[in-house]
């Protein structure tokens, strides 16, 4: 396991125990990412030291409002980005009740996602 591996695997880990309240959190490594899940659905991601939730139509405008952007990654001497995950802004993760409202539209987000 690489560093950087280690380092989202715990902050996953973190993130997890902070959710616990709210429903039973799993982890598991997606594409060099660590994948948040409930009922093994993924609704978010930590990459690179950051939080990302799923978003939809309905929530995407939150997160721009808050001047987050979209998980990017290089690929071949190219950037990409999945626009359906966006940084959770730090003011949410510093307040628990907060970062729960947010985890559940990014569950209601990755709910629907499932579904299509």
């Amino acid at each position: 396991m690489t560093k950087l591996t280690a380092q989202s695997k715990a902050l996953a880990v973190h993130y997890a125990g902070e959710l616990s309240g709210w429903a039973h959190i799993t982890t598991r490594p997606l594409f060099g990412a660590v994948a948040l899940c409930r009922d093994g659905i993924v609704f978010a991601m930590v990459w690179k030291g950051s939080l990302y939730f799923k978003v939809d139509n309905a929530s995407r405008a939150a997160y721009e409002l808050a001047g987050s952007h979209a998980l990017g990654y290089v690929s071949k001497g190219n950037d990409h980005a999945l626009k359906s995950y966006r940084e959770v802004p730090v003011d949410v993760l510093e307040d628990n009740e907060t970062l729960t409202e947010w985890a559940q539209r990014a569950w209601s987000a990755a709910l629907k996602a499932a579904k299509d």
